[in-house]
């Protein structure tokens, strides 16, 4: 048993400093009450009734002070309590900006201080109630994913408090909770900005610990920990907003570069370092200058000077960087300047952006631009040179029906038609490189045009590179343009010799072969079926595995001069021809490029000498509109000669006045397009207008596609391309002038 004096003594303690006062005071009253009524007594003095009446009194009057004083006392200390809590709890959460560790840190002071020994903060996401934290038990105390039908509102709008005691059924407390002991729990909603976010619960054993005082004191925490959940929700937007920066910038697509006013990079992103090849400690505490080429430094280092002396950032400035250290790659330069309190600058954020596949496209568009011009002068050249060819194979032609086959001259003049023809192949595939003749699909010998291209290509190259042929004895015959393939054929040789610098064997070999469907299969327009395939070997350097896949982009080549158009072609022509092409390398081991062709049915043309025809004759009157005076002469001479009167004219000019004057007479007209003074067109135009059934027909040395056909306003009635024998210019002319009697015919009827 306890000392009574240290139990006094411990119940002193507990008072506060009012109500130890008040006892003193109480006291005081109480011995000076003895007192008088002692020195009554010893003195003898009877107590009159109205000294009693005046010690009671007092006595009285001493005890109610002291009983509100009291009162009063505990009210205050109750008060001061509170206050001291909440600083507390004030203390606790303001001390934390991490949300998680706020909420923790609140449930932990709360409980505490509640003296409860279980307690909850649930949060509201969207339209569910989360737990966060917890004290005192793992288990939850509302469902996972509360949305039962009275919540989240029950719980976010209004303080709850119920009670039952563990002898009770009411159902206000879940029976998990009552093996624990828990007989009351309390809620209160959680606001962030007068919105509400979630609700703080606490729950004890006590039946009856939670008053209404408690019940206020959970109220004014529930408010504090709102503060505080706004400066954590403050503090986790900022975290995230720097987050989401520094993800920008370190995977920004670009190189960010800080440089100090020294040159020195002293900050730079993941990207950027990446894009150098090169790690962030190999470029950060480096001279800027120093990642340029070595010819651009000094002027970028000027650069940055000046920048950093006129306070002006750079503006699409093109210069090269270095990646992995040696790789130049073309960058535009941008900067922003830093500046200090004082205006001063302290350092330059700059930003490099790759233009590497820009400056490529320039390139490439510069190369198509030049394509294009020699496309255009080899159009000119092959039309001038048609128009000198249509004079020599037309006077061929004259000469050839002129002359007996038993002539002795006749050999030169198939010679020279012969000759004639091979050069208007020339021009022709000239005209096909300028996109102004028709593409011509014909059966193609595929062995006499590899055989007739390597002769072509056989002197170009040198005595060191000897060429194996291996053609098969099937007939190897494809659908497609013979210009196109033997352009195919002559770049896969190209590329083949320029693999042997040194010398080597170039393998040619054909066969013909069923392609499957599992052989098609990655070809997804490519039927299975009978293909001619041309195989072309070198012995050559090889091409690296890494690059097998991209050598046939266009523009792409490992070749010091090269265009990387080469395969690109070969690519496009098989591709139109419904083909496809494999490639096998191995590294000084040479290339194989694998030409699948779809197999024709037809038969190839047999190569026959050609003999005399009846050409078709006429009587009407023709007119010819051509600057060229030798393709005139040779055209009248022709058509004189078989039957017709001919009227000629050197331009659009001259040609329409005649027109004009003897338009009832004049059956065909022979336009030539390019001519001085009026252009074919602009003649083509003006007769139409004055007859629109007049007979044109278009002679020219372009192909049909040279001629834009959709910018004549009608269609012309024939189409002659030079240089053209005497029976070609004779069965069209006739045409012309049959289908004008037979459409004169039919409107008759």
């Amino acid at each position: 048993m306890k000392n009574p004096v240290s139990l006094f003594r411990l119940f002193l303690r507990n008072l506060g400093p009012v109500e130890q006062a008040q006892i003193v005071a109480s006291t005081a009253v109480i011995v000076s009450m003895a007192t008088i009524i002692s020195a009554m007594v010893v003195t003898g003095q009877s107590p009159r009734l109205m000294d009693f009446i005046s010690i009671l009194t007092v006595g009285t009057i001493g005890f109610i002070n002291v009983y509100f004083s009291l009162r009063y006392s505990r009210q205050l200390d109750e008060q001061r309590r509170q206050l001291l809590a909440l600083n507390t709890i004030a203390e606790a959460v303001n001390k934390v900006v991490e949300l998680d560790i706020v909420l923790q840190t609140s449930l932990d002071k709360i409980t505490e201080l509640l003296g409860t020994d279980f307690g909850w903060i649930y949060m509201l996401e969207g339209d569910t109630l989360v737990q966060k934290c917890s004290k005192g038990t793992s288990m939850r105390f509302l469902p996972v994913n509360h949305t039962s039908p009275d919540s989240p509102s029950l719980w976010l709008h209004q303080p709850r408090v119920q009670r039952e005691r563990l002898n009770e059924t009411l159902g206000h407390i879940d029976p998990a909770f009552k093996v624990m002991g828990i007989q009351f729990w309390a809620s209160i909603p959680l606001k962030v900005k007068d919105t509400v976010a979630g609700a703080l619960i606490v729950a004890g054993r006590q039946y009856e610990m939670f008053t209404a005082k408690q019940a206020e004191m959970v109220e004014a925490f529930g408010n504090q920990i709102s503060v505080a959940l706004n400066n954590a929700q403050l503090f986790d937007r900022l975290k995230q907003s720097e987050k989401q920066y520094i993800d920008l910038f370190e995977n920004a697509p670009d190189i960010y570069l800080s440089v100090s006013r020294q040159h020195v990079v002293i900050g730079c992103n993941t990207t950027g370092a990446a894009i150098m090849g090169l790690s962030k400690s190999q470029i950060i505490g480096k001279p800027f200058e120093q990642f340029f080429i070595e010819g651009r430094r000094e002027a970028v280092r000027e650069l940055v000077i000046r920048m950093f002396d006129e306070g002006r950032g750079l503006k699409d400035i093109e210069e090269q960087l270095l990646k992995n250290g040696d790789q130049p790659f073309f960058v535009t330069l941008n900067s922003s300047l830093v500046f200090d309190d004082k205006g001063a600058t302290v350092n330059a954020r700059i930003v490099a952006r790759d233009i590497s596949e820009r400056k490529m496209m320039e390139g490439a568009l510069l190369h198509a631009q030049k394509i294009d011009s020699i496309g255009n002068l080899a159009g000119g050249i092959a039309h001038d040179f048609n128009n000198i060819l249509a004079a020599v194979l037309g006077s061929a032609s004259i000469m050839r029906r002129r002359l007996t086959e038993k002539s002795k001259l006749y050999k030169y003049v198939e010679i020279i038609e012969s000759s004639s023809r091979r050069g208007s192949s020339l021009t022709r595939q000239l005209l096909t490189f300028a996109r102004k003749t028709e593409t011509i699909v014909k059966p193609v010998n595929i062995n006499a045009l590899i055989e007739e291209t390597l002769h072509l290509f056989q002197r170009s190259v040198s005595k060191e590179i000897a060429v194996v042929t291996r053609l098969t004895e099937e007939i190897a015959a494809v659908n497609g343009d013979d210009g196109q393939i033997q352009q195919a054929l002559l770049n896969l040789f190209l590329n083949a010799r320029d693999a042997m610098p040194d010398g080597g064997t170039l393998s040619v070999s054909t066969s013909v072969t069923i392609a499957d469907a599992h052989t098609t299969s990655q070809f997804s327009s490519i039927k299975p079926g009978p293909f001619v395939v041309i195989q072309i070997t070198d012995t050559g350097r090889g091409i690296e595995r890494t690059i097998q896949n991209r050598v046939f982009e266009p523009f792409f080549t490992t070749k010091d001069s090269g265009t990387g158009l080469g395969l690109s072609v070969v690519y496009g022509v098989v591709q139109n021809h419904g083909g496809f092409i494999n490639l096998e390398s191995e590294l000084g081991r040479g290339t194989t490029f694998s030409v699948y062709l779809p197999r024709s049915a037809s038969h190839l043309p047999q190569a026959t000498r050609l003999r005399r025809q009846r050409i078709p004759r006429g009587r009407e009157n023709i007119l010819i509109i051509d600057d060229e005076l030798s393709v005139c002469e040779i055209a009248r001479d022709i058509l004189a000669g078989l039957g017709y009167t001919v009227y000629v004219e050197h331009d659009g000019k001259s040609g329409v006045d005649l027109y004009r004057i003897r338009q009832a007479t004049i059956d065909l007209i022979l336009l030539d397009i390019n001519m001085p003074v009026m252009g074919g067109k602009q003649a083509f135009e003006v007769i139409r207008g004055i007859n629109p059934a007049a007979r044109i027909m278009i002679v020219t040395g372009y192909g049909r596609e040279g001629v834009e056909t959709s910018s004549f306003s009608s269609q012309f009635s024939g189409f002659v391309q030079k240089p053209f024998q005497m029976e070609t210019l004779a069965m069209k002319v006739r045409e012309a002038l049959d289908e004008r009697a037979t459409a004169a015919a039919e409107e008759s009827v």
